[in-house]
């Protein structure tokens, strides 16, 4: 696929069907990730996937406890500030306002999709070392955009979320992540439910002026 192609389908996936992926191919996606750039060619990443009966079993877990409304306790949370700026702030407010006006209101959906973990039946799980500098953070967001491109070219969606990281003790439960490894993100991976309504085609969230993020000074 051309890469113009690729970055265009790169749309967050809110519902996935229950079609398997071949898990070699998953496999190959994560070793060719592993060409990412690096802080000193530091590769302070690891990557976990879970599927089958041990997903079924987190999901579960997981969908109670948002149902019960207990706090969320991410691994980031405790490494970096969870202050945003006004202007991040704005811009998720907007994103809120997208959401209800495209949903007519209907703002369960999205909170239906987020609680079953968006139905992936693959979720790959992201650490870095908890002694990392802020550096490794960046790295890991480089190797996570790596995996989603090369997933996307061979046709797989993809759900890179905050609430698939909510509870890391559930996640060692399931995953055997040793407890010196902060689960720094996730991305639900599989088919894209195409007769959801949650994965609506118009649905597009609108990005920020250009002139508002770029300056060129010579």
């Amino acid at each position: 696929m051309d890469f113009a192609d690729v970055f265009e389908k790169e749309r967050a996936t809110r519902k996935f069907s229950s079609k398997k992926i071949d898990e070699q191919l998953i496999a190959e996606i994560i070793k060719k990730a592993q060409q990412s750039p690096s802080l000193l060619n530091s590769q302070p990443w690891k990557a976990y996937v879970i599927t089958g009966d041990a997903l079924s079993k987190l999901r579960k877990e997981n969908k109670t406890r948002v149902e019960k409304k207990i706090p969320a306790n991410e691994d980031f949370s405790a490494m970096l500030s969870i202050d945003w700026s006004t202007f991040a702030s704005q811009n998720m407010s907007n994103m809120g306002a997208f959401v209800t006006y495209f949903l007519h209101n209907r703002t369960e959906l999205f909170n239906d999709a987020n609680k079953n973990m968006f139905d992936a039946p693959y979720v790959i799980y992201l650490t870095i070392p908890k002694k990392s500098p802020l550096w490794s953070v960046f790295d890991l967001g480089i190797f996570a955009q790596s995996i989603m491109l090369l997933a996307i070219n061979h046709g797989i969606s993809t759900m890179p979320a905050h609430s698939l990281v909510a509870y890391p003790d559930l996640i060692r439960k399931y995953t055997g992540i040793n407890d010196d490894e902060a689960i720094g993100m996730a991305i639900g991976l599989g088919y894209s439910d195409k007769s959801a309504e949650v994965n609506a085609s118009h649905f597009i969230p609108k990005r920020v002026q250009f002139d508002k993020i770029y300056k060129l000074i010579k």
